[in-house]
């Protein structure tokens, strides 16, 4: 009951309530991912948890790809957890540590700082997880409610580092980074402190938002990991700033430039990729432009949507890719959001965009949000980006990843297998249940091994929301954003779904995990 208090509290430091009160807000508040959805969404089992739209909830064994899914409440060394564990659990992010595979960490909205927050730990690479509450506050703070938006990743040596959105003691939302060499541990975890107080990652302070952290080798000196964030600057149009903290444990991030500006009545969705083979880092966000009609009203659907590309190959220090400073339009498209909300229980506060680089040639991938303006699906579409000789990238013809139907939540990883394999991980809206009344989605893994032409379709889970819609329009049952990675040749991802196909007792989401190894 404290942390939910304690969570209660980050919706009045914000200044909103809930429902939310759309007319006393600035577009930007509107927009903007924080304050985020910490509502307990869950309910009692219907039989239709089990079949939604009378399709099995679950892939049946022997059709499709061999893909290890588990739900991380349900495989756990907490047998009574799936009991007690009433959490959001939205919003999954995972990392997955290179020198080990088998060490796998999963965050998401469990639970807030008044102790100390939880991570989802396995050892056995996914079978078997354990919830740890081992990342302590950082130093200084008071527990406000949050982390909100979190994220991790190991770095090449093994440590694990990780970004929070946190509400700093003059009530400022800043990014606090720490880092650690053991996660299940609290005294492990280390922040660089000022004056007896965490720094903040973001340089330009009290107006952060969904910050994105991944770790990359130096350009120059391959053995040091430098740790990149990717934040939001509200204050700004937003401005999209991308902090770079090199070879320091804590990470001191000591860089702090603009890589691009968003605009319009969307949220930026920003997101990083990073090129392991020569240190290079990209930054992926959308505008609406204010050019353009229904741009500056956020109930105006579709919008039509600019995807902006930037990269920096100095560490951070400088930005620009082909000739701009802040960025290259690499598509374009139709897109609804943030409202109506995707599946009527999920706002699109995080944007419908990933990006990531092939570790085999350094080709580049855009997954984004492509509305069909003949059927109003929102469906997904792919574009690769390949080198021009000249320094530059080559944007190449944008193919669809998916079929007709509505889909959001993507990420997109390459394999490091001789085809480069890509995986898209998104989830789809399937209507709403006629038995139950429940809104229906399905969480995909797309493959494809000729760069994006084509996909093959892999169910994951099909499954009711344990909510409907609240009227509030920044209802998130499953939240800004879910992630796919991939190590070598094994993809490994998470996603929000419904823990009842798992073995839940009730109706809640659950951070699901999955994996699955291609073909060298």
């Amino acid at each position: 009951m404290k942390n939910l208090i304690l969570r209660a509290a980050v919706l009045l430091l914000a200044g909103l309530s809930v429902p939310l009160g759309m007319a006393q807000e600035t577009t930007k508040e509107q927009v903007r991912d924080y304050p985020p959805d910490f509502h307990q969404y869950n309910r009692n089992i219907v039989p239709e948890d089990f079949a939604p739209g009378g399709e099995p909830a679950l892939p049946v064994r022997g059709t499709g790809a061999n893909i290890l899914i588990r739900d991380v409440v349900i495989s756990n060394t907490d047998h009574n957890l799936k009991h007690t564990n009433t959490a959001p659990n939205s919003e999954p992010s995972i990392a997955i540590n290179p020198k080990n595979p088998n060490e796998i960490d999963i965050l998401a909205f469990t639970a807030g700082w008044g102790a100390d927050a939880p991570v989802w730990h396995s050892k056995n690479g996914g079978a078997l997880w354990s919830l740890d509450s081992t990342i302590p506050v950082p130093t200084g703070l008071g527990f406000q409610g949050c982390p909100c938006d979190q994220d991790p990743d190991y770095g090449q040596g093994g440590d694990l580092s990780a970004v929070f959105l946190d509400i700093d003691n003059n009530g400022g939302i800043n990014a606090y980074s720490g880092s650690t060499d053991n996660p299940t541990s609290a005294g492990a975890w280390k922040w660089l402190v000022s004056g007896g107080v965490a720094v903040p990652t973001n340089h330009v302070l009290e107006n952060a938002d969904q910050p994105w952290l991944l770790v990359n080798a130096d350009p120059k000196t391959k053995t040091q990991d430098d740790v990149y964030v990717a934040y939001d600057d509200f204050g700004g149009a937003p401005d999209m700033h991308v902090s770079a903290a090199p070879g320091s444990d804590p990470p001191n991030f000591t860089i702090d430039n603009i890589a691009g500006f968003s605009q319009g009545a969307i949220n930026p969705g920003q997101r990083l990729a990073v090129d392991h083979s020569n240190g290079a880092v990209y930054t992926l966000f959308q505008q609406c432009p204010t050019t353009v009609n229904n741009c500056n009203n956020i109930s105006a659907d579709p919008k039509t949507i600019h995807w902006f590309l930037n990269r920096s190959t100095d560490g951070g220090k400088t930005w620009g890719l082909n000739g701009s400073k802040t960025g290259v339009v690499v598509a374009k498209g139709q897109s609804t959001q943030p409202t109506p909300k995707f599946g009527t229980v999920n706002a699109l506060l995080g944007g419908v965009n990933h990006v990531t680089v092939d570790p085999n040639n350094s080709d580049v991938y855009v997954v984004f949000g492509n509305r069909d303006p003949k059927t109003k699906n929102n469906r997904l579409s792919i574009v690769r980006l390949t080198s021009n000789g000249k320094g530059g990238l080559t944007i190449g013809t944008p193919h669809f990843v998916t079929g007709q139907v509505q889909a959001a939540l993507p990420s997109v990883a390459v394999a490091k297998n001789s085809a480069g394999t890509i995986g898209v991980l998104y989830t789809v809206f399937n209507g709403i249940d006629p038995k139950s009344h429940f809104p229906m989605y399905t969480a995909m893994l797309a493959t494809s091994t000729d760069h994006g032409v084509t996909f093959a379709q892999n169910k994951l889970e099909k499954f009711l929301s344990p909510a409907t819609d609240s009227g509030d329009p920044r209802q998130r049952v499953l939240g800004d954003y879910q992630q796919m990675k991939a190590v070598g040749n094994t993809f490994y991802g998470v996603f929000a779904g419904n823990g009842v196909p798992f073995g839940r007792p009730f109706s809640n989401i659950d951070p699901i995990f999955f994996k699955t190894t291609v073909t060298p």
